[in-house]
């Protein structure tokens, strides 16, 4: 699977205000000298149709190189879905491979100079990175998606508290409450949940993983309990089933937010 990454902004910019506000003012300048870190690019994306684009072009031995700059929810929701796909490829490929074969079904990754295998350190590698992607690519989307104008109710101690949209950025609102509270109520749609509680049960799953991996708390009895507990969850999470949740979620609330491209 892979999905398109549009630029970000990308607003149209028709042929009238083309040729008043753009062609007529245009100067042709042949070097980087003086121009800001921020630039506007205006562009064709398609047959007649312009585009107003932002970039952050990237200086290197002296030399600008400008593109559009991505939307960062489908950025990292794309390396999200490549670290996935390259730790499923170790697996079902690199593993074999890797491993010394000890008995019927039983391979083993042997140990090398630096104490551990590579082939199995990046194959955790791939999955904790795909599940911390994914989980910020869903935290930027619940910012994104949220108008500045909306006001956010709920009740805390019995009280109406109200929040807007600095106060729904902030600690004060947990990444769940977002998600439970704050899109439906936004949303205007109570019952949201309701009608897709696959979504959001692979999606809470998805957070849950996450914050073990953050966080990895240490307090147990010895070494040999430490950090176990949120690994097994890490890599028996079916983080495909926790992708294909975020992509549906996404698109429920946003249509067509996420493409996704052919094969």
């Amino acid at each position: 699977m892979k999905i398109k990454i549009p630029p970000y902004p990308n607003f149209k910019i028709t042929d009238e205000a083309f040729n008043r506000d753009v062609a007529s003012v245009t100067v042709t300048k042949n070097d980087s000298l003086g121009l800001s870190n921020q630039l506007i690019m205006i562009t064709q994306l398609g047959p007649g149709e312009k585009r107003v684009l932002k970039t952050r072009p990237v200086r290197f031995k002296g030399n600008l190189f400008v593109t559009a700059f991505p939307n960062p929810i489908h950025l990292f929701l794309s390396l999200a879905i490549e670290n996935y796909n390259q730790s499923e490829t170790i697996k079902e490929v690199n593993f074999a491979k890797c491993g010394r074969q000890v008995g019927k079904d039983i391979f083993v990754l042997d140990i090398e100079e630096n104490g551990t295998h590579d082939c199995y350190n990046h194959y955790v590698k791939y999955r904790s990175s795909s599940i911390i992607m994914l989980v910020s690519s869903l935290e930027a989307f619940l910012n994104h998606i949220v108008p500045n104008d909306f006001k956010y109710t709920t009740t805390r101690k019995g009280k109406l508290i109200e929040f807007d949209k600095d106060g729904i950025e902030s600690a004060k609102i947990s990444f769940k409450e977002k998600l439970n509270e704050v899109i439906p109520q936004w949303l205007g749609q109570p019952d949201f949940w309701s009608k897709h509680d696959a979504v959001k049960v692979a999606i809470e799953e998805l957070y849950e993983n996450r914050k073990n991996i953050i966080h990895l708390k240490t307090n147990s009895e010895d070494d040999f309990t430490r950090y176990f507990p949120a690994i097994d969850k890490m890599l028996d999470l079916d983080i495909l089933t926790a992708i294909d949740a975020t992509i549906k979620f996404m698109n429920i609330v946003s249509p067509g937010f996420v493409e996704i491209q052919p094969d």
